[in-house]
């Protein structure tokens, strides 16, 4: 199963490109591949005041529903511990997809004229409306810390950057250590996290992978001059398009429009591949002495024997 993060650009035909859009395309290629649909995906395909806009928005995952998988809200898969194992299927929620899949059957009775469905549909994407304009105002201040971050860089260094030549081992360095503030400060803002990770389950939290992609989002603001220009609109829309190359980091890439979203999730891809190689290995678990039963032997080596003796039997 291949599961790719869908950027809300990709939700829409404007076009009229019909079986040749990309998402259209890569869906009915395979039962196999299933979009994944993030909480500020399901807002932007959503919000709007008209029922047709919302129809046109939502229309190529409609015709895919089984293969549409919903995450959990961004503060859940953020407090989500960091195993290595499972981390796609933990970010998932059954509840969601669900909730999609009673959704688009809502959707196809507002297509077919049942106007509670419409006015139902309309009540949703007046409320996502009403979400994304409450992000406008966590902004500020946004474009200071993008500032912030990246001050260790030299001119010689953003030059580097700026000419796409191959990175130094003290940027490199300094990109790990830069995520690795960020996530720290990440963690202790979280609601739902008591205390931080281990150094080993670090890479393998959303936050950690979010703030790296943030740093690179960072960087790229910095090699072209600055972001403190930037509306706040603008801005909310670029944590957007980081957490989309976030998320993809945690499952099999991301279907994206957007350049910039494309080069940060490549960037990161390389980035992480690099701190998990060199990222402290888990300890090893002590094993738990054993008491002797009667006769001598550990229950391990009874255990053991019992297997052995199961083999020989099945032999």
């Amino acid at each position: 199963m291949q599961r790719m993060v869908v950027d809300k650009n990709m939700l829409e035909d404007p076009q009229g490109l019909g079986d040749r859009h990309p998402l259209r395309a890569w869906l009915a290629a395979s039962k196999d591949h299933v979009a994944i649909i993030t909480d500020y995906a399901q807002l932007e395909m959503l919000k709007g005041n008209a029922l047709k806009n919302i129809l046109k928005s939502t229309e190529i995952v409609a015709e895919f529903p089984k293969q549409v998988h919903i995450l959990k809200p961004i503060s859940a898969v953020s407090a989500l511990k960091g195993k290595r194992k499972a981390l796609k299927k933990r970010a998932t929620s059954g509840g969601g997809t669900r909730s999609f899949r009673r959704w688009h059957d809502q959707r196809s009775r507002a297509v077919a004229g049942d106007q509670k469905s419409a006015e139902s549909l309309v009540r949703a994407g007046q409320a996502a409306s009403m979400q994304l304009a409450d992000m406008l105002e966590n902004m500020k201040g946004f474009a200071d810390n993008i500032e912030d971050a990246t001050a260790q860089f030299t001119d010689e260094e953003l030059d580097i950057l700026r000419r796409r030549e191959p990175h130094t081992d003290e940027m490199i360095l300094k990109i790990f250590d830069g995520t690795i503030e960020l996530a720290e400060k990440f963690y202790l803002l979280h609601p739902d996290i008591t205390k931080l990770p281990e150094a080993h389950e670090i890479p393998y939290t959303f936050l950690f992978r979010f703030a790296l992609c943030v740093y690179l989002h960072a960087l790229h603001w910095r090699v072209q001059g600055g972001a403190r220009d930037r509306l706040p609109e603008r801005m909310r829309n670029d944590v957007i398009d980081v957490s989309y190359a976030a998320y993809g980091l945690c499952f099999d890439g991301v279907l994206s429009e957007d350049k910039l979203v494309r080069e940060i999730y490549d960037n990161g891809r390389a980035m992480l591949e690099l701190f998990t190689k060199h990222a402290p290995k888990p300890p090893r678990r002590r094993a738990k002495p054993v008491a002797k039963p009667a006769g001598g032997k550990s229950r391990a080596n009874v255990r053991g024997s019992s297997v052995d003796s199961k083999k020989g039997m099945a032999g």
